[in-house]
């Protein structure tokens, strides 16, 4: 009969955390969802707020995120597919798609809240 009594409560607490009030699905708004793409890429080229252009073969860039928030031109945040970050604010970017060893990479355009900036231990 003991037995019982303890089994009771167990049932009742699911259903209380059954009936708790819950986010639907889909919910997020989309004023903050991110614009992506994947474009077929041979190199990158920036140019930094010096004027100096750089260039970044895509052999290794997994995904490029464009920062557009910026008081003047852009930041630009490369992850590499080993693991590795870049945050650049430049000027201008190039994408070339043409040349030796296309690669896929993303592109995403989103901004400076939405950052993706590795978190320090």
């Amino acid at each position: 009969m003991k037995t019982w009594k303890m089994l009771l409560p167990v049932p009742f607490v699911a259903a209380l955390v059954a009936m708790m009030p819950q986010r639907p699905q889909g919910s997020e708004d989309p004023a903050v969802t991110d614009v992506s793409t994947v474009l077929r890429v041979s190199e990158l080229q920036y140019v930094d707020m010096q004027g100096k252009t750089s260039v970044i073969p895509s052999r290794n860039v997994f995904e490029v995120r464009m920062l557009e928030d910026m008081p003047q031109g852009i930041r630009l945040e490369i992850l590499y597919d080993n693991g590795d970050y870049s945050l650049v604010d430049a000027q201008a970017l190039h994408v070339l798609r043409s040349g030796h060893e296309p690669m896929d990479v993303r592109f995403v355009k989103s901004s400076r809240a939405r950052s993706r900036y590795p978190k320090l231990p």
